[in-house]
């Protein structure tokens, strides 16, 4: 799975953006929080929900358990509009 090439991601005075360009359902853009923003920046080469969690336990002093449920939430938020895609 990867980050849809229709959403683009911009990053300026510490917050994370990411938006939706032509050819999508979703019209509007994301604000992330820091946990968000390195999810879906893993999410721009072709990656496992499973590696995305090992990335965060490496980064952040998290449990696996938290680590797992907020990576499956917010990748689930992102398919249910169209940002993430398998290939």
């Amino acid at each position: 799975m990867k980050l849809n090439p229709k959403f683009l991601t911009h990053e300026t005075k510490g917050e994370h953006i990411t938006v939706s360009t032509t050819g999508t359902d979703f019209n509007g853009l994301i604000r992330s929080n820091p946990t968000a923003a390195f999810i879906i920046e893993a999410l721009k080469t072709d990656t496992t929900e499973s590696a995305i969690v090992d990335k965060l336990l490496a980064k952040y002093d998290v449990d696996r358990t938290t680590a797992e449920k907020d990576v499956a939430d917010i990748i689930g938020k992102l398919r249910d509009i169209g940002a993430v895609i398998n290939e």
